[in-house]
């Protein structure tokens, strides 16, 4: 097919026929970060530049446009820990944030032709950089998520390194917002009640609806 000829038939396409391409030739993204954890362990991580590098051409030949279009913080706290090391008591503090994405998706041929996909991500740091970090994991993943980007292997097969995060979390209950979202995409409410061993819709924990939104959440457009 000519040049000319190709780019008349992307231009014709549809949003759907374009991302489903882009889905095609993007395939895998290997793990391109290397994260320490402590001096003996650490994990490889993909990086948001390795998710851009990959996605931004093919953006570019199909004629996508994305970017996220709202942001909204549902959780923050700064936490507390103490220390004692030969009898002097010392304190350092971390910054939560959990924050909610809604990434967008645009036909540069029909602007009025979109895809919204929402993501949740949360950020960590004992500086002032756990917002930046939310909105990177949470831009990071709404590529992955939409492009169904592979990276090789499961996600669920490596244990949390925050884990002091997550158990102050576990108990926090999902927000008004949440649980409406959660009626609205959960069909089969009562297996979603005895699947976290809870009695009603509203027990449900912000870490728990998230997940369910995160795994659940359609697209609109």
């Amino acid at each position: 097919m000519e040049v000319a000829d190709f780019m008349i038939h992307i231009k014709e396409m549809n949003l759907f026929e374009k991302m489903q391409l882009i889905t095609n030739e993007i395939g895998v993204v290997e793990k391109g970060l290397q994260v320490r954890v402590t001096d003996k362990s650490s994990y490889k991580a993909v990086s948001e530049r390795d998710v851009l590098d990959a996605v931004k051409p093919i953006e570019q030949k199909y004629r996508v446009f994305s970017l996220p279009i709202s942001r909204r913080i549902i959780a923050q706290d700064v936490l507390e820990k103490v220390s004692e090391y030969n009898g002097k008591t010392s304190k350092t503090y971390t910054m939560y944030m959990r924050i909610e994405t809604t990434y967008r998706f645009y036909n540069i041929d029909k602007p009025d032709e979109y895809i919204d996909t929402i993501t949740y991500a949360d950020g960590i740091d004992t500086g002032d950089k756990a917002s930046g970090k939310a909105m990177t994991y949470a831009d990071k993943y709404a590529l992955m998520k939409a492009y169904k980007i592979s990276t090789g292997d499961d996600p669920d097969k490596e244990a949390s390194i925050d884990t002091d995060i997550e158990q102050k979390y576990q108990s926090v209950k999902a927000t008004p917002e949440q649980i409406q979202k959660v009626k609205k995409l959960v069909r089969d409410t009562q297996a979603m009640l005895d699947h976290y061993n809870i009695s009603k819709i509203e027990d449900l924990t912000l870490m728990q609806a998230s997940d369910i939104i995160a795994k659940k959440g359609g697209s609109n457009g």
